[in-house]
């Protein structure tokens, strides 16, 4: 794919169908975007459609084929329901075994293609036509009424009525018959293929998004959102319907949210839980599916970098018979993941562990998991108490919302427990000024709380594809390399994008953390209510390294990018 791309850009300047400068300009936009190259090319008016199919036919050495002389077989049109191709200007020829012929102005077009492929269950040939006659064909060939499975589903909806129309036209329908929706063959393959695909890219999570005219899917990779691919809105309820079924939601209800959780097995045997999230919106109901990596490795606090000094001064901590350890950062930063990480280290079996979670995130055997359900009153609060009395010797907070929760924590970990939370806050300095104004005296935080750990995630350059650079002493003041790494040469690495990581430059995340320790200098200033930059200062005497000397220590191991750095992290 690589090299038929490299291949396109060439005969482009060859041909002189734009200049160096401009094709540049488009290369950049395409990184920020993903995608396909043509379609960006297109979208800013680089080239005609005419003068892209050309220069694909002379890259791909495939002929253009001409419709408008063509007669195709009625049996083989219906291969491919109109909605689909409409949205992926694809229109089907030829069919021979398992094998489909298609025509489509971008035979490089891999995400079309797979889902084609998904959704016939056929191999697809592609070959290139020229955008105006697919359109041309698509309305020559296609009526309303085609007997596709899916236009039969909606045979009573009219091209001229409007989106309210459209939207509303589901909703009427009763619980049996969208069921018998969700069970069609097609969908059933759409689902299961925009699943497969998140979990073989290692998304984190999933968007199903439905826009005015069409059904958005996007990803985030490496903490970035990408668009995967968009489809036509006739796509949106059959899909949203499926995720209900799988994921054990009321697919009846469409006005107020819903969670549920379903968990799917890998043909390499890797097992891996999705948290659903159905949110009713003006142009109807969008899904998050959250993806839960049940890989017991990622849950290793040697293998979530943590610095050496870090992560001695945390393990030490660990051992303690009681004491609060919080991790804070922002949604999405790795805090659950950290806090499971400290489980399994002083994990035994002479202990007795309880997690009070909303919802449950790792499920681990050995531990006692409680899943929250405000609905029916077993709140954070609620929970904490009675498991009080299960005599536990660790307990895991999911998460620190309230006061109440918050006092419930301290006492605990007053009366002889350890207790790991998260509190959503941006440093680790900045936990305790948070406490002090949620109403917990000075006092019992200096008792209490043993170390706090706040942590971002930037994103891995990747090692096939990155290239060295020497950064000059001047522009590294800055950053304090000479005082963070002693020696180091000043070079660091910039990202540049290969197949391997999809074009983006990065693969993966690392860990970044500063992790703070209430020493006696740290409990006085506490205790005299200091300000947040007063114990930050104090904590970087006592060793403390900050999350931004971290990353930049990490730039310099080639672990990740000075760009990274300076996005994630605020100067010290």
């Amino acid at each position: 794919m690589q090299f038929l791309q490299e291949r396109l850009k060439e005969i482009l300047l060859r041909d002189k169908l734009v200049t160096p400068e401009v094709l540049n300009k488009t290369l950049a936009e395409h990184k920020k975007s993903g995608g396909e190259l043509s379609k960006t090319l297109i979208k800013l008016n680089v080239i005609t459609e005419d003068q892209l199919s050309v220069a694909l036919s002379e890259s791909l050495e495939v002929p253009i084929i001409s419709l408008s002389s063509m007669k195709i077989d009625p049996a083989v049109v219906k291969t491919i329901p109109r909605e689909i191709a409409q949205a992926y200007h694809i229109v089907p020829i030829a069919r021979i075994g398992d094998q489909l012929t298609v025509v489509m102005p971008d035979p490089l077009d891999i995400f079309a293609i797979d889902n084609v492929r998904a959704l016939t269950g056929l191999s697809v040939h592609p070959v290139i036509a020229r955008p105006k006659e697919i359109r041309a064909a698509i309305e020559q060939l296609y009526d309303t009424d085609t007997s596709t499975t899916l236009a039969a589903i909606f045979k009573d909806i009219k091209e001229e009525q409007d989106l309210e129309l459209v939207k509303d036209m589901p909703v009427a329908m009763n619980k049996k018959e969208i069921e018998n929706i969700t069970r069609e063959a097609p969908i059933i393959t759409l689902t299961n293929t925009i699943i497969q695909q998140a979990v073989a890219a290692k998304a984190s999570d999933v968007f199903i998004e439905p826009m005015e005219s069409t059904l958005r899917i996007r990803y985030r990779i490496d903490g970035m959102i990408r668009e995967i691919d968009r489809m036509s809105k006739m796509m949106h309820f059959p899909v949203v319907s499926r995720v209900k079924v799988i994921a054990s939601l009321d697919i009846a209800e469409h006005r107020l949210p819903q969670d549920g959780r379903f968990r799917i097995v890998t043909g390499h045997g890797q097992e891996v839980d999705f948290r659903v999230s159905v949110l009713p919106t003006a142009l109807g109901e969008k899904i998050v599916l959250r993806i839960l990596d049940r890989s017991l490795d990622i849950l290793e606090l040697d293998k979530m970098g943590f610095e050496p000094s870090s992560l001695a001064r945390l393990k030490e901590i660990c051992q303690r018979p009681h004491g609060l350890i919080l991790a804070c950062g922002p949604t999405g930063s790795g805090k659950t993941t950290t806090l499971y990480g400290i489980l399994k280290f002083v994990d035994s079996p002479g202990k007795n562990i309880i997690t009070v979670e909303d919802p449950v995130e790792f499920q681990i055997k050995g531990f006692n998991q409680v899943n929250i359900r405000a609905e029916v009153g077993l709140t954070f609060p609620v929970t904490l108490r009675s498991i009080l009395r299960q005599d536990p010797d660790v307990i895991l907070i999911g998460e620190i919302r309230d006061s109440q929760t918050l006092d419930i924590a301290v006492k605990a970990a007053l009366t002889g427990h350890l207790v790991v939370s998260s509190l959503h806050t941006t440093t680790a300095a900045g936990s305790i000024t948070r406490m002090i104004n949620m109403g917990v005296e000075p006092f019992l935080i200096c008792s209490s709380v043993v170390a706090i750990v706040s942590q971002r995630l930037v994103r891995r350059v990747c090692l096939q594809c990155r290239e060295a650079y020497t950064l000059s002493h001047e522009a590294s003041r800055p950053f304090k390399v000479k005082d963070l790494v002693p020696g180091h040469d000043m070079v660091f690495y910039k990202p540049k994008g290969c197949p391997k990581c999809f074009n983006t430059g990065y693969q993966g995340r690392v860990g970044i953390t500063e992790v703070l320790t209430l020493t006696p200098q740290i409990k006085e200033l506490v205790l005299v209510r200091s300000s947040e930059a007063d114990i930050k200062a104090c904590g970087r005497t006592q060793g403390m390294r900050t999350m931004r000397e971290d990353a930049v220590i990490k730039a310099a191991q080639g672990l990740t990018t000075l760009e990274e750095v300076v996005r994630l992290t605020a100067p010290d």
